[in-house]
């Protein structure tokens, strides 16, 4: 069961999902849940996502030391981003990386919510897009491998699906 601070924290996101996107909110609310911790783990004050830098970003930026799965033993990070371990998954032909990253620092959670539209606007997710008001679908289609996977870890879809199942019950 969730705390009244994990309720408070669903229901603050989902407000602001609901104002800020057309995604459906439980998805948005959901993904920030697991992305962020409830909200502990967060880079800067309101990246809830954990998007990172890329190459157009010209705001502020946070240097994170963060986990990720690839499927090659070689990826390649440019400086100031380093990798600190690579380990052979024991299932799959899968990498696990402990990596410093540099993610963005949004000034506002509106500001976080844009951004993360923004990126679910680009052509990979083509396929997932038209689903946004399903968040059970949407999810489905960020994770099937298609065009662009929005989540490395395994068990990322499973995750989301219960975490939109709870926020169902919190929000809706």
């Amino acid at each position: 069961m969730a705390t009244q601070q994990q309720i408070d924290f669903a229901r603050e996101i989902y407000q602001a999902a609901k104002k800020a996107t057309d995604i459906a909110p439980e998805f948005v609310t959901a993904q920030a849940i697991l992305e962020s911790g409830w909200g502990k783990s967060r880079v800067g004050r309101f990246n809830l996502f954990g998007i990172t830098r890329g190459s157009a970003w010209k705001g502020r930026t946070v240097l994170v030391l963060t986990h990720e799965y690839f499927n090659t033993p070689n990826r390649q990070f440019a400086v100031p981003e380093r990798i600190v371990s690579v380990a052979k998954c024991k299932t799959g032909n899968r990498w696990y990386y402990t990596v410093y990253r540099l993610f963005k620092d949004f000034d506002s959670l509106e500001e976080c919510l844009e951004e993360h539209t923004r990126l679910l606007q680009k052509s990979g997710y083509a396929d997932a897009w038209p689903y946004r008001k399903n968040a059970i679908e949407f999810t489905r289609r960020i994770c099937d491998g298609h065009g662009s996977q929005y989540a490395t870890a395994p068990g990322y879809f499973a995750q989301m699906v219960g975490l939109i199942k709870m926020v169902n019950r919190i929000c809706g």
